[in-house]
């Protein structure tokens, strides 16, 4: 068995011995058994990093064959893993930043009673996402798939005491399926068109079939929509600011690092089908380019701290739609990598005020905290102007990256320069809507009403590394204005996911002038935000008025929308049959039921077992007949 196979396996490990024995463990026990599996799984991605630098090629391990005759040819489909580059980043990235949340959860869920099931939970999570960036088919990534939709399920519903947990974790899990519906066509569709399931097959086929074929648009729309749901773009995109109930870690690393990029990821691996498809290339982007402008809209007047980042990172998924819809792959995963650094480290730094406010979360209610939390205050700043997008953070080098991408697109055409628009526009409420975050939080006047404690050591030590990585992370994928040997990522994923044939590189100056207009965009918006500040003071800035504040801070109406076009129409259905069954099954003499039980009865009590009962009722019936003869004789 290959090393990097186990990694999948390590976890999983972690999450029997802590299921089978974890109430038995005292604390950190169960928490450093948790951390050290993915710590483990760590090391082995990193060491499969680093070969793939060389000659080496993917690495391929068979376990045992899985469907029949769905691997193309006659041939069985294996469960296989499939070690390339793309796995490589993507396995660095759900072990690096889900280890470092399982170290910041030991300090973070102290004294809580479910502590052990806690961390295994977060460890069969990591095992399942594992399984899906390694799969060799579609069978098998949907395998992972579902498995960390069941382990997010169990995440945001872990203090299921609250029915508001609960009812945010079936929210999430019904709203995937629908997302996972379609996913399943995809497979479907594409085995009909291409005889296998195999990924690899699957995009030689594609790559076979004349460009723009109506079977290859309809695979991707399909894959579009079962991405959509995972990855909360519209108009599946209601479940993950719900999903805010489960503790803070689970947000970090369920809806900033790992599972919400699932979507992005499953688009990227699928490139070569994209490619050959125009059309749902299109739609990708443009439902990536309205996801982040909804998601900005939506953020600006929220007053929840982890609310906010959670609209957030649904317009950061948007801007890598528009990556990968732009057939650009590798920078949409730069943009899942940067994101994994600050969005984590924003989470978690949302947990250490929580924690250090003792559970508090409306922003309204904060402030001053910048003296109070010295070092959450610093790297909460580092995380808001990576994601605004501030040079030389690492947001601003994978955002300037996707709009530049989308600009000049061959397979968007003419969308490109809106998209492009949109993106700038989106960045610019970006920088705006975090920067009254972290003026909400951490400056102006105390409105603290209670005890403020800075986070221990356990809690501070990732987010100084999440800190760092937010800074000097977006290095490894520098602009083409700069020596090529200097954009480490770009040849790297490029031998496992190629960009689209055609894409001609911009001009050095445009290039350069639409890096200006990324950094105007940035920093336009945070002196929006400065000067909405010093305008209305703290009070405007949590309190958004109008017409406009009440629709952000229900999301532009979107549930609204599905609570009367979905929900209001099934329960009044529900109701009416409720009804019926109240009131004319059970109505009546006993109701029908009563009706049918007494009719039972009458005839239980001529089966006597008496033969005098037999012979009364064959005289009776003899009676009847010569009655109905002699009746009808006269007529």
């Amino acid at each position: 068995m290959q090393l990097f196979s186990l990694m999948p396996f390590l976890p999983l490990a972690g999450f029997l011995i802590l299921a089978v024995w974890g109430k038995r463990m005292r604390e950190p026990l169960p928490g450093l058994i948790a951390s050290g599996a993915v710590l483990l799984a760590f090391l082995i991605a990193l060491a499969g990093f680093v070969g793939l630098h060389g000659a080496t090629g993917p690495s391929r391990q068979v376990f045992w064959d899985f469907l029949p005759y769905l691997g193309g040819n006659g041939r069985n489909l294996p469960i296989a893993f499939r070690f390339d580059q793309l796995s490589a980043i993507m396995t660095l990235v759900v072990t690096g930043v889900g280890f470092l949340i399982h170290v910041y959860s030991i300090g973070y869920m102290h004294a809580n009673k479910g502590y052990s099931r806690f961390f295994a939970y977060l460890n069969f999570f990591v095992a399942l996402m594992l399984v899906l960036v390694l799969a060799d088919s579609y069978p098998v990534m949907f395998i992972g798939w579902e498995g960390v939709g069941v382990a997010s399920y169990l995440l945001i519903g872990f203090e299921y005491q609250d029915f508001k947990n609960t009812d945010a974790g079936r929210k999430a899990f019904i709203v995937n399926r629908i997302g996972d519906l379609f996913f399943v066509l995809g497979m479907g569709l594409a085995f009909h068109a291409f005889g296998s399931l195999n990924i690899q097959d699957v995009s030689a086929g594609a790559r076979a079939t004349a460009y723009g074929a109506p079977v290859v648009e309809l695979i991707g729309l399909f894959m579009l929509l079962g991405a959509a749901g995972k990855s909360a773009q519209l108009p599946l995109s209601t479940w993950l600011p719900d999903a805010m109930a489960g503790p803070t870690p689970v947000s970090a690393l369920i809806h900033a690092a790992t599972m919400v990029t699932a979507g992005v990821y499953l688009i990227a691996r699928s490139g070569a089908l994209f490619t050959q498809a125009p059309g749902a290339s299109s739609w990708v982007a443009w439902v990536g380019a309205f996801t982040a402008l909804y998601g900005a809209l939506s953020a600006i007047a929220q007053t929840d701290i982890k609310k906010i980042l959670a609209y957030s990172t649904i317009s950061q998924l948007g801007f890598m739609f528009i990556a990968v819809g732009s057939g650009v792959y590798w920078v949409g995963v730069f943009h899942v990598v940067t994101h994994a650094f600050f969005k984590a480290l924003l989470f978690l730094a949302a947990g250490s005020v929580i924690h250090g406010l003792s559970g508090e979360q409306d922003v309204r209610k904060m402030g001053g905290l910048a003296k109070l939390m010295p070092t959450t205050h610093i790297v909460s700043l580092v995380g808001v102007l990576a994601i605004s997008g501030i040079p030389i953070l690492a947001g601003f080098w994978s955002k300037d990256a996707i709009l530049g991408s989308a600009f000049a697109s061959p397979l968007l055409g003419a969308s490109g320069p809106f998209i492009w628009f949109i993106g700038v526009v989106t960045a610019v409420l970006t920088a705006a809507y975090m920067w009254r975050w972290y003026v909400l939080v951490f400056q102006g006047k105390q409105r603290v009403s209670r005890r403020v404690h800075e986070s221990p050591a356990v809690m501070t030590l990732p987010l100084w590394v999440l800190a760092g990585l937010s800074v000097v992370g977006g290095f490894i994928g520098l602009p083409g204005y700069f020596p090529k040997a200097w954009n480490i990522l770009q040849p790297y994923l490029e031998r496992a996911i190629p960009s689209a044939p055609g894409f001609q590189d911009v001009s050095t100056l445009t290039e350069v002038l639409l890096v200006l207009m990324a950094i105007v965009a940035a920093v336009g918006g945070l002196l929006l935000a400065a000067w909405w500040y010093r305008q209305q003071g703290a009070e405007g800035l949590g309190n958004v008025q109008g017409g406009f504040g009440e629709a952000s801070r229900r999301a532009l109406y979107l549930d609204d929308a599905y609570r009367v076009g979905l929900n209001v129409p099934a329960s009044a259905i529900a109701t009416g049959l409720a009804f019926g069954d109240t009131n004319v099954v059970d109505a009546g003499f006993n109701g029908l039921a009563g009706v049918i039980d007494d009719a039972g009865a009458a005839v239980r009590g001529w089966e006597s077992g008496y033969l005098r009962s037999y012979a009364v009722t064959v005289l009776a019936g003899a009676a009847v007949l010569i009655a109905y003869w002699a009746v009808r004789s006269l007529l």
